[in-house]
């Protein structure tokens, strides 16, 4: 259950910042296919925020506060800056990488340290 409120969590704030930071545009429906590039651009990117811990296990590598922070940091503004070079509904300029990238890493941080913590509890 943790993971899949990680999931939705990371989902909700990167839909979030794509709509609402600035610095970060959405095409008109016209120009993007059938799904809507800010929601595609959200479930990619939440997914992948959202699987950090759950890969370091599989990885069966000692997961640290530092790990979890330099990957989730390399995903989010990854990500924002990927959009600015690709145009696919989405864009980005440099102010929307520094903040929505911020607010995402920051954000997926918080669900994967308390993803880590509950596992702690687990064991």
């Amino acid at each position: 259950m943790t993971y899949l409120r990680s999931l939705f969590l990371n989902f909700l704030i990167v839909f979030f910042a794509a709509r609402v930071m600035p610095g970060i545009t959405i095409e008109f429906y016209e120009k993007v296919p059938n799904i809507g590039a800010d929601i595609l651009f959200s479930i990619v990117v939440g997914f992948l925020n959202s699987i950090i811990v759950p890969a370091l296990v599989l990885l069966e590598v000692e997961i640290t506060n530092l790990k979890i922070a330099i990957i989730g940091f390399v995903i989010s503004y990854l990500s924002f800056i990927i959009i600015s070079i690709v145009d696919f509904g989405v864009t980005s300029n440099i102010l929307g990488i520094v903040l929505g990238g911020s607010l995402v890493w920051i954000f997926s941080y918080f669900t994967n340290y308390l993803e880590l913590k509950h596992l702690k509890m687990k064991k």
